[in-house]
């Protein structure tokens, strides 16, 4: 008989069971944990563009600050590495440094207000101001200048993270100011009330519209829309005497009210009328160019001398096409507008109107044409950052294959220029300590016989911050060329 090796084991104690699950529990709860921890990671790393840069919005748009080690788009990639190479040697320096921020939309999309062209001319003057200002001694030697890129993307949508970034640099690396800005949209305005809340200083570049100097601290080396229109008007008074507005009445942008009503203030009087009610149009809807297309009959009806195109340049161009459709092609039209800061050579489109017995003028931004036409408007010094015989540093040197007659690169030296004339003139205040609030205390101080020597001319700031009694070129739309410069014209000539 065989012996039975098999044996009745008794049942394991109820606690066991216990153990044994609560084991698989901790076991599970430990690789959730682990799941939590890397799904966040993972979804940082998908975010993160580079340091200080994420991506945000619909869009997908690489938005927030760098000191240009993150390029923000190819085309940027020279100047950006010329400035983070500045940036490291004044590091490098041991000597006292004061941060300034370029707050501008880097990445544009389709159907963007600007071009790629804008953005690269506005990083590219701020450079030559920073680079001189840390190596001529033109503007004083100390603090340095360390610059910062600060892109909240297209129409500034993401301005709040990239505002937060700034206010929090403030303190930790001496961010004394902001500059750029370059567009009067809602984002614009509430992106500096933030600032001004925490009490950063604003030299806009590029930025027209008046309701922005009601915001404190708020400064601006281009002039308003209200003297871009007071301007043209000026320059169009003595030929012509009668005139029709088109304004473009889009809610969310404040730069066309502000030109027509100028235009209108100035040009109407006792021997100059505006003839026909308003044409409007609203760029914030689609069917521009029909809208533009059902104009001409009232403008033909109107019979002005003048139309006065309050919109943006984009939009100009596609009203100048239509006019080649108008009934009283037999007539010619100037047409006149805000500033002139896109327009290269005009596309077919703008040239057939063009070609249709049209003139377009319209205030310029800054052109270098005026400094040899009239040299005593404008400081030596400063247009030498941009050409002097033999310099190897200034912007024709820098950057050869670059125009400066959009004036966008002029206005942006100009208002980092600013900040710099700002810091270096503050009185008994040593260079190691200045701050944001001292840029506030000198701003009432920017004016008269310490007016900035931009290069864009003498800038004397007024109480709101904008300059006073700019004078502006008047430039010409040309078929197969770019806007040619007339002459300088002032609100009050």
């Amino acid at each position: 008989m065989t012996a039975r090796t098999d044996r009745i084991r008794p049942p394991r104690p109820t606690w066991s069971k216990w153990l044994v699950a609560g084991g698989a529990v901790l076991a599970l709860a430990v690789v959730l944990v682990g799941v939590l921890v890397v799904v966040p990671s993972i979804g940082e790393a998908g975010r993160t563009c580079g340091d200080g840069v994420e991506k945000r919005g619909d869009t997908g748009e690489c938005t927030g600050v760098t000191d240009g080690s993150y390029v923000f788009s190819p085309g940027l990639a020279d100047v950006e590495q010329r400035i983070h190479a500045e940036n490291d040697r004044v590091a490098a320096s041991g000597q006292p440094v004061v941060t300034i921020a370029a707050f501008l939309p880097m990445t544009l999309t389709e159907h963007d207000i600007l071009s790629d062209e804008w953005v690269r001319h506005q990083l590219e003057g701020a450079y030559i101001a920073q680079r001189r200002a840390n190596t001529t001694g033109s503007w004083g030697s100390l603090p340095l200048v360390r610059l910062l890129l600060a892109n909240p993307g297209s129409r500034l949508a993401q301005w709040e993270p990239v505002v937060t970034d700034l206010v929090g640099r403030a303190a930790a690396e001496r961010l004394v100011a902001v500059t750029g800005i370059g567009l009067s949209l809602d984002t614009a305005r509430d992106a500096i009330r933030r600032l001004s809340e925490h009490r950063i200083p604003v030299v806009a570049s590029h930025l027209a519209a008046d309701e922005f100097s009601e915001i404190p601290g708020f400064m601006r080396v281009s002039p308003t829309s209200s003297t871009y229109g007071l301007a043209a008007a000026s320059y169009v008074k003595p030929t012509a005497h009668t005139a029709t507005v088109v304004q473009d009445v889009n809610p969310g942008d404040l730069y066309p009210k502000t030109l027509a009503t100028a235009f209108t203030r100035k040009f109407a009087d006792e021997t100059h009328r505006i003839v026909g009610r308003t044409e409007e149009y609203d760029s914030s809807l689609p069917g521009i160019e029909n809208t533009f297309l059902q104009m001409m009959p009232n403008i033909c009806g109107n019979q002005p001398e003048v139309v006065y195109f309050a919109g943006r340049e984009n939009h100009l161009t596609s009203f100048i096409a239509e006019l080649a459709q108008r009934p009283c092609l037999d007539r010619h039209i100037t047409v006149l507008t805000g500033d002139l800061a896109l327009v290269g050579p005009p596309g077919p489109e703008m040239r057939r109107g063009l070609q249709a017995n049209v003139t377009v003028f319209a205030p310029g931004l800054a052109h270098p044409q005026a400094w040899a036409s009239s040299p005593g408007a404008f400081n030596p010094t400063a247009v030498a950052n941009f050409t002097e015989p033999g310099c190897t540093d200034c912007f024709t040197a820098v950057f050869p294959k670059e125009r400066l007659d959009d004036g966008i690169a002029i206005l942006a030296h100009d208002a980092v220029l600013t900040v710099v004339w700002a810091i270096r003139g503050i009185p008994r205040v040593a260079p190691e300590q200045v701050t944001a609030q001292d840029v506030l205390q000198a701003k009432n101080r920017l004016h008269g016989t310490l007016a900035v020597p931009g290069a864009s001319g003498m800038i004397s700031f007024d109480d709101r911050g904008d300059p006073v009694n700019k004078a502006v070129p008047i430039l010409r739309v040309r078929l197969a060329d770019t806007p040619e410069f007339v002459q300088l014209s002032t609100p009050d000539s």
